[in-house]
């Protein structure tokens, strides 16, 4: 009998305890929907690059149809038939329109050991852009070792390096395994930051988060600088998007993406990465630290160039950094960091 009615009372307790947990998580995500609701602030702005079809006689103007294309993401890639199919490009991965083009575009993607990857960016990239008749040349900033990736001091080592072969105005900051579905998602800075992806097919064509700002990034030289560029601390993967998004919010920039049935990107298949234990706590840091930490701060004791190897399709930046920290800056005291309430308001605008 004392048996029969332990049974029962652990059964009640068992049931009582999943419908705790199943209203805890309820109203938790009651109250999320109801923050996003009530500091909906509308950063976000969609928006097509329509005055680049328009006739004019001073700059380039797009007449070709463009459109959707259809990505083989399996197809045996190989440096020569890139080579072949893009013998126009000239030395050093650039292209130049028969026309004025609207702008000189610097793409800039940080690399390292994702030599597939790069071929089929290279292939699409040169497809499309040549289609957009906008000028245009590659950099890929390749991280040489095997420490920690540091994504954003590429990024940064991208402009400075990239400034030194010629006055760019725009800056395209491209992941190397993101690659554009539509010919029609135009390559081009406006007067804020352009985030190129509107749909990412491993999120089921959605994006991970509203406010997301990581990928396929576009923006002005002048914005760039403002911004202080990217962190330089971030070690491995994870939060430095997030950090550069953060900045661009600081200086007063709208978010502005294409349409969603535009800017469809395919992301090449790779083993993921473990992200870093530090990086939010880094984050949460970025006020205190935007205009100390960046681009601007960049020198010679923090990259050594190894290498400038002109390619046809690409004009590769070998770096050095020297070995990572065993860990990310430690954060500073709890009055440096930001609240927890605008670290949620960032998240679930």
């Amino acid at each position: 009998m004392n048996q029969s009615s332990s049974l029962t009372s652990s059964l009640k307790f068992s049931r009582c305890s999943k419908k705790l947990v199943t209203r805890i998580f309820f109203s938790l995500y009651v109250c999320l929907v109801m923050f996003a609701l009530f500091n909906f602030k509308g950063r976000v702005q969609i928006t097509y690059p329509s005055y680049m079809f328009q006739k004019t006689k001073f700059f380039c103007q797009i007449k070709e149809k463009l459109g959707p294309v259809k990505l083989n993401m399996y197809s045996n890639v190989s440096l020569l038939k890139v080579r072949m199919r893009h013998k126009d490009v000239l030395l050093g991965g650039e292209w130049k329109p028969p026309c004025r083009s609207w702008q000189k575009l610097a793409i800039v993607v940080p690399y390292r050991d994702r030599y597939h990857h790069l071929l089929q960016l290279l292939d699409r990239l040169h497809a499309m852009l040549k289609k957009q008749l906008v000028h245009y040349k590659i950099f890929v900033v390749e991280q040489s070792g095997k420490d920690k990736f540091n994504k954003g001091r590429l990024l940064n080592v991208g402009v400075v390096e990239a400034l030194k072969d010629q006055p760019f105005d725009c800056f395209v900051f491209h992941d190397v395994d993101l690659l554009p579905e539509d010919d029609r998602n135009i390559y081009h800075c406006n007067e804020n930051v352009h985030h190129a992806i509107s749909a990412l097919d491993e999120m089921r064509y959605h994006l991970l988060y509203y406010n997301n700002l990581g990928g396929v990034v576009i923006i002005s030289k002048d914005n760039v600088f403002r911004a202080n560029g990217h962190s330089n601390s971030y070690w491995g993967w994870g939060n430095e998007d997030d950090d550069f998004n953060a900045r661009t919010m600081e200086i007063g920039l709208m978010l502005t993406r294409p349409p969603e049935n535009i800017g469809r990107f395919k992301m090449v298949r790779h083993a993921k990465l473990w992200r870093e234990s530090h990086g939010y706590e880094l984050f949460l840091t970025w006020k205190s630290r935007w205009m100390s930490d960046g681009l601007k701060q960049l020198n010679e004791s923090m990259y050594k160039v190894v290498s400038v190897t002109v390619n046809q399709l690409y004009t590769n930046v070998t770096v050095d950094f020297g070995p990572a920290p065993l860990q990310m800056t430690t954060p500073g005291p709890k009055d440096t960091r930001v609240s927890y309430f605008w670290f949620l308001n960032f998240y679930f605008p």
